[in-house]
């Protein structure tokens, strides 16, 4: 874990890193195994478990900025205003990934009685199961 990049530079790391899994499983034929598939839903699970902190500490570092700057707007509005709403909003999102998370660790649970046979030519001597 590098830590000596700014926060925006890990939240667009993680941007691309979802963009490559989008594009890596677009072919229906990305998987083999069932086991394959909640395998990478256990990862998404673990970026949905961790997401929600990540919007309550932009929302603390929203506040934190608020209150050692000046703050103003372009358009004359009030910044207060505007620190309190992207807060809400931050806040509201969270508690959507935290509902999302856990309508996928349904899936991951589910996933987990899954098996598949081996194909044949891939076997050893005996018959084996892949999840």
């Amino acid at each position: 874990m590098d830590l000596n990049r700014s926060p925006e530079t890990i939240a667009y790391a993680a941007d691309a890193e979802v963009r490559a899994l989008n594009h890596r499983t677009n072919d229906s034929g990305a998987f083999t195994y069932p086991g394959e598939v909640q395998a990478t839903a256990c990862g998404l699970n673990a970026l949905l478990l961790k997401l929600p902190q990540a919007l309550n500490q932009l929302a603390s570092g929203l506040v934190s900025v608020q209150d050692r700057q000046d703050l103003h707007t372009y358009d004359n509005s009030d910044a207060d205003e505007i620190v309190d709403m992207s807060n809400e909003d931050f806040l509201s999102a969270a508690a959507h990934v935290r509902k999302a998370q856990a309508v996928l660790q349904l899936a991951v649970n589910r996933l987990a009685y899954l098996g598949a046979q081996v194909p044949e030519d891939e076997a050893d001597d005996e018959a084996t199961v892949a999840g």
